[in-house]
């Protein structure tokens, strides 16, 4: 929902509508953080996998009763499966950012705060918002985006949040990691499959971004208007 969209929904309904609103948007809010998380780890665990089953020294592995022999097969498998779950972290957190947006907008109408247009901005929370939202890292972080900033402050944060573009940008560069290890090591039907699917995977990843920050553009456009 775009933010006029909100706001018309928030004036055209009563009090009670809205806190009930409010509080079934919050409980998903609340279960969008858990399946990050979630999802996090998942990645994580892939990445370790991927890492031991490339190992030149293991030569089967075995999960409970299941044993795989051929190692390679889940050197093959597990770039497919790392994309999944990056996309589905892509997908789930633009949802979250969705609905944050819509928690936000109607805890300060429901609680009639004091706020101007820059307090709908997405990366500004007052301090109202940041105590009503469900706990996260960038919503506590938040409270340092202020218009004045002393330039050693600045000079800081920078210092100390430049290593979060590897949390960023790294997932991007293991997966392409993968795909260059299945190109150039393996030639048979099934490494093909795993390949290209990965790519379809990641393209989808891609066409999502892309779309979500075209109709972002558009939005803020139409705020400007």
């Amino acid at each position: 929902m775009s933010r006029q969209e909100i706001l018309k929904f928030i004036e055209e309904n009563n009090h009670d509508l809205l806190l009930d609103f409010y509080n079934k948007t919050y409980e998903k809010l609340k279960s969008l953080n858990s399946s990050i998380d979630r999802l996090t780890l998942y990645l994580i665990i892939v990445a370790f996998l991927y890492f031991i089953s490339s190992g030149k020294s293991i030569q089967s592995f075995q999960v409970g009763p299941v044993s795989i022999a051929d190692i390679s097969v889940i050197v093959k498998i597990l770039p497919v499966l790392f994309s999944y779950i990056l996309l589905d972290i892509v997908i789930t957190s633009g949802h979250k950012a969705e609905v944050f947006r819509i928690v936000k907008f109607i805890a300060m109408s429901i609680y009639k705060h004091d706020y101007n247009f820059k307090d709908l901005e997405d990366t500004k929370h007052s301090g109202i918002v940041r105590i009503l939202m469900p706990f996260s890292y960038s919503i506590e972080f938040s409270k340092f985006n202020t218009e004045k900033v002393h330039i050693l402050q600045a000079l800081f944060g920078f210092i100390i949040l430049s290593p979060l573009a590897i949390l960023i940008f790294g997932p991007f560069y293991l997966e392409y990691y993968m795909l260059r290890e299945i190109y150039n090591t393996y030639s048979d039907f099934f490494s093909k499959i795993c390949f290209y699917l990965s790519i379809w995977i990641i393209g989808l990843l891609i066409f999502y971004m892309l779309s979500n920050m075209i109709k972002s553009i558009k939005e803020q456009r139409q705020d400007l208007e």
